[in-house]
């Protein structure tokens, strides 16, 4: 069994970029959802959200609740069942072909 220190990858500035491009990458998108009140008469943040890979977590605004779950078209269906007209907005871009 060794000891040994691995060496460094590459110099300061390219391990730093090298961890710039992997937040870049595996970045959650963000997106929230909205509630519309009446028709087209008032809306609202309900809840804001961050989309992983597997899964994404949902903050309520100004709600003490948080939650997980498979999808964000999933959050905006249980929500939804009680009658709430919820509107789910991307604020980030598609970072995977699969999205």
């Amino acid at each position: 069994m060794s000891n040994r220190t691995p060496p460094a990858l590459g110099t300061p500035e390219e391990f730093h970029q090298m961890l710039v491009d992997l937040v870049t990458e595996y970045a959650p998108r963000r997106f929230a959802i909205c509630e519309e009140y009446g028709d087209r008469v008032d809306g609202a943040v309900f809840a804001w959200g961050m989309a992983f890979p597997d899964g994404v977590l949902l903050c309520g605004d100004g709600h003490a609740y948080t939650g997980r779950f498979p999808s964000a078209d999933s959050a905006v269906r249980v929500f939804g069942r009680v009658g709430r007209r919820l509107r789910l907005i991307w604020l980030d871009a598609a970072t995977h072909p699969t999205d």
